[in-house]
């Protein structure tokens, strides 16, 4: 079965190189059947209509071939050009996305130096992420483009639903001529990325209490416990408190040595906003969980951000994923990077939020309906006052389906698009099930967290 498909997708990705389109195809066989057509008419010979009419048939035979030709030579001259600047190195191709509030994520490409073919088109299509192929797009281009213009640059909308980083390894660029028959392709190669971030949403009010202090700027209302340091002590010295000494040290060392102790702090400069990828069911995860799922969670924390930053600009980002963990190093970093950091993101199995949650930093921390109840017990138990814990339900990401459209898909027709896959199959995982208790357990621990005073 393995080897079926694999052959089926080499003959499309053959077919993708084909020199003549389908239009030209038909064209052939219109001709082929006017043709037989015509010479089965009963002919009337010696007659002025008769010569007429053979030098009508001569006159679309020279003018289809005179266009047929033409097409086909600016195709070809299209893409020896574009052949030799690419042989040359002097090729260049850019890539970027716009912000969106639709489906459709706009990509703007720019691609020189490049030659039309006269009145015809350049498509493209894209090779990303292992040999994934894109259908053949065109660019909605400037209006003053022209023949002559050598830069082929514009915006297409490009229907990608994943929240994530796209990596492009070729381009396949198409010359084609204004009657869509001939289609010349040529392979570019390309290290280009771009990534589609999360979209803005509804946002709410989150309270949350700074914890950190490095320059004592901000006051704030409820001042904060900074716990002394429990393993490393100082000496004792006239001034400090004979109470707070050691005495298992000095029996051990004779050396009278004294922790330091906690005070209150009533200033704090920065907050930190701690997320968590972690899912203790990787075992069982699928297409849903890491594409629809994962979208809605990372929609989430960006609007999770948004709130927090409004109220606290100092804001400090720190994420459980591999590449750039903790990103900040004293300085606060910008909006666009937060965004490229979610889109990278991905679910994690290894780091939990025991280890992942430095508690003595953390003023709000996100968490999804995939992490461990035992682990968030355990913490709201210990920082429940101190930290902020946020809870984003997973559960009413996909939508039940309804049982008209349980029978309508069984009897009538299969499933038109993705969401409609999705809802059909996440009704019969085993895993949502296991989700929505573990979700409504943490909902009852969150909800249990005693009020700040």
């Amino acid at each position: 079965m393995q080897h079926k498909v694999s052959i089926r997708k080499t003959l499309k990705q053959l077919g993708f190189y084909a020199p003549v389109t389908g239009y030209f195809c038909l064209f052939l066989i219109g001709s082929a059947l006017c043709f037989v057509w015509l010479k089965a008419q009963p002919k009337l010979p010696d007659t002025p209509f008769q010569d007429v009419f053979v030098l009508l048939l001569k006159i679309t035979l020279y003018v289809s071939i005179a266009f047929l030709g033409l097409s086909l030579l600016s195709v070809i001259v299209s893409w020896i050009y574009f052949y030799i600047n690419r042989k040359r190195g002097k090729v260049q191709f850019h890539i970027k996305t716009r912000p969106f509030d639709t489906p459709y994520q706009p990509i703007e490409l720019k691609l020189r130096p490049i030659l039309r073919p006269i009145l015809g088109y350049i498509k493209l299509r894209f090779v990303y992420d292992n040999g994934t192929f894109s259908d053949k797009i065109q660019l909605v281009e400037d209006e003053h483009a022209n023949w002559f213009n050598q830069q082929l640059e514009g915006f297409y909308d490009w229907k990608i639903e994943n929240i994530q980083e796209y990596r492009i390894s070729s381009v396949i660029v198409y010359f084609e001529d204004f009657l869509q028959f001939f289609s010349m392709a040529i392979n570019l190669a390309s290290s280009e990325r771009f990534y589609t971030p999360p979209i803005n949403g509804p946002q709410t009010s989150i309270s949350a209490t700074h914890r950190n202090t490095e320059k004592r700027v901000h006051r704030i209302e409820r001042m904060r416990r900074v716990k002394g340091d429990l393993f490393n002590y100082k000496k004792f010295e006239n001034q400090d408190d004979i109470r707070r000494i050691v005495w298992k040290i000095y029996a051990k060392n004779r050396e009278l040595m004294i922790r330091t102790p906690e005070i209150l702090e009533p200033y704090a400069s920065h907050m930190h906003l701690y997320v968590s990828f972690y899912s203790a069911y990787m075992d069982a995860h699928n297409e849903i969980t890491d594409e629809p799922l994962l979208n809605f969670y990372k929609n989430k924390v960006w609007n999770i951000y948004q709130s927090i930053k409004k109220e606290h600009a100092d804001l400090r980002w720190v994420s459980d994923q591999p590449e750039k963990a903790v990103t900040f190093d004293g300085h606060p970093i910008k909006e666009e990077e937060i965004k490229h950091l979610i889109a990278l993101s991905t679910w994690q199995g290894t780091k939990d939020i025991l280890n992942f949650v430095n508690t003595r930093h953390a003023a709000v921390v996100v968490i999804s309906s995939l992490t461990g109840i035992e682990q968030v017990q355990q913490l709201i138990e210990e920082y429940g006052r101190e930290i902020t814990f946020i809870l984003v339900p997973l559960s009413s990401c996909i939508g039940r389906q309804r049982l008209s459209s349980w029978l309508s898909w069984f009897f009538l027709q299969a499933e038109k698009d993705k969401r409609a896959r999705y809802q059909s199959r996440w009704a019969l995982s085993s895993l949502r099930r296991q989700l929505v208790a573990n979700e409504q357990a943490l909902s009852k621990i969150i909800k249990t967290i005693p009020q700040l005073s």
